[in-house]
C-alpha cells in the first residue's frame, strides 16, 4: 500500500469506529446464525435446506459487509 495517503485526526478516528463496528456486527451476526443452525437443526434436514440456509447466511453477510465498507470508504475520502 505504499504511496496511499493516511487518512488524520478525525477522519482516522471514524475509519476506526466504522471498522470496529463492522467486526462486531458480522462477530454478532455469525453467533447469532450459528445458534440458528443448532437451534433448528439445520444439520439434520436435507441438504437443499442446508445450502438454501448456508446462501442466506452469505447474502446478509455479503450486504452488511458491503454497507459498512461503503460507510469505511466515505470515512477515507473525508465525505462523511
Amino acid at each position: 500500500m505504499r504511496g496511499m495517503a493516511t487518512p488524520a485526526g478525525p477522519q482516522r478516528e471514524l475509519m476506526k469506529k466504522y471498522l470496529l463496528r463492522l467486526v462486531i456486527v458480522v462477530v454478532a451476526l455469525d453467533v447469532a446464525v450459528i445458534a440458528v443452525y443448532y437451534a433448528l437443526h439445520i444439520s439434520d434436514r436435507p441438504e437443499r435446506t442446508q445450502e438454501t440456509f448456508v446462501a442466506v447466511w452469505v447474502v446478509v453477510t455479503l450486504l452488511l459487509v458491503s454497507t459498512l465498507m461503503r460507510k469505511i470508504r466515505q470515512a477515507r475520502r473525508g465525505q462523511l
